[in-house]
């Protein structure tokens, strides 16, 4: 099904944008367009393994735990949290800050991906 592979693809995305993330943390780097695009393209991922789980949903299919929607909703929401928590903050603290949020979201895809399986 699409939805187990996009939760790959959302998992392997954002374990490399937090990397990155990290990297050019050390590096004395701060949140700069291009990481702020990758994060923009990893939201847009969730948003349709969202859709694609609603849709999955509408079509009676359930996953193997209930908790399964927790994860997903987490996802969703975790990066507009962190970005109305970061816009009045330093750059380089951003930096840090959703670099940390993307590898959060890998791990939240790593359970979210446990417990869908029916």
């Amino acid at each position: 099904m699409l939805h187990d592979r996009l939760a790959n693809t959302v998992m392997l995305f954002f374990l490399f944008v937090g990397l990155w993330g990290l990297f050019e943390y050390i590096r004395g780097g701060v949140l700069g367009g291009n990481i702020a695009g990758a994060l923009v393209i990893g939201q847009v991922l969730v948003a349709i393994q969202v859709l694609l789980g609603v849709a999955l949903l509408t079509d009676g299919f359930r996953p193997g735990q209930s908790v399964h929607y927790l994860y997903g909703a987490t996802a969703i929401l975790v990066l507009p949290f962190a970005w109305s928590y970061m816009r009045e903050r330093n750059p380089r603290e951003g930096l840090l800050i959703y670099s940390l949020v993307a590898l959060f979201i890998v791990g939240v895809a790593i359970r979210g991906m446990t417990t869908g399986g029916v």
